[in-house]
């Protein structure tokens, strides 16, 4: 036998031409084994043993636990900007000049709290997203503001034409 160079191996290095199986089992006393049920003459097995209750679980200690680490939360007056900026936008006019400077001071409230938390408080975003919606909330109230002081009559004739219905001279649209 050679090794994977091509040098032949020492006698004591080489395996055997045919090995020899090793026994699995132990050497067994000839009283220590159990009759076989098929032959004639042999006990039957013992019944099984009855079952038995479970153990009763173990006493609860009264030490307290140790705390779980958790990843640092959402600031609270980051999702309130971010809240208050989109109403602001979707509730344009007196709502909205409301809402934005709300949106605005919480937004900016939000980032410093963010920024003194060294890392326990996530949110930058959405702080930022509050602080743009607000501005914008602003922006959009205050066009709307000046454009219904100077049509007044805006909002009455919106109404009335939703409430109103036109008629075609007695005949149905589409027939």
């Amino acid at each position: 036998m050679t090794d994977p160079w091509g040098n032949p191996l020492p006698a004591e290095d080489q395996t055997p031409k045919a090995p020899r199986p090793e026994p699995h089992f132990p050497e067994v006393a000839p009283n220590d084994v159990a009759p076989n049920p098929a032959w004639p003459g042999a006990q039957p097995p013992p019944p099984p043993a009855p079952p038995t209750l479970p153990a009763p679980p173990p006493p609860v200690s009264r030490a307290i636990a140790a705390p779980v680490w958790q990843g640092p939360k959402f600031s609270g007056l980051a999702i309130a900007a971010m809240v208050c900026g989109i109403l602001s936008i979707t509730c344009t006019g007196f709502v909205g000049i409301i809402l934005g400077p709300v949106a605005l001071g919480l937004g900016i409230n939000g980032r410093r709290a963010i920024d003194r938390s060294n890392g326990w408080k996530k949110g930058d975003g959405m702080a930022t997203t509050g602080i743009v919606l607000g501005v914008i909330g602003i922006v959009l109230s205050i066009v709307y503001l000046i454009f219904l002081l100077k049509n007044p009559n805006f909002i009455t004739d919106f109404v009335n034409n939703l409430t109103t219905t036109t008629t075609t001279a007695g005949k149905l649209q589409g027939a």
